[in-house]
């Protein structure tokens, strides 16, 4: 994936592309649905980098404490499993 094309959404979708076919955004949020899932069996390093990542994806408006809110969202999703 190359990180300094933006995502692609709904709305920059071309007549010749399959109109079923998901969207950038809808991909990436199976994707972190999957990592979310398989975070525990993570390395811790990887872990780190992904989190350090995360504030920094080119193409997306910055989330003020993004890291902080995904570990939150870890912890809430780990209390309920």
């Amino acid at each position: 994936m190359n990180a300094d094309r933006p995502i692609r959404d709904q709305a920059s979708d071309t007549a010749t592309e399959d109109p079923l076919r998901p969207t950038d955004e809808q991909i990436l949020q199976h994707l972190g649905a999957a990592a979310m899932l398989c975070w525990n069996e993570l390395p811790f390093s990887s872990q780190t980098r992904i989190l350090s990542q995360a504030n920094d994806v080119i193409g997306l408006t910055p989330i003020p404490g993004a890291r902080a809110e995904i570990v939150r969202l870890m912890l809430r999703r780990e209390r309920m499993g």
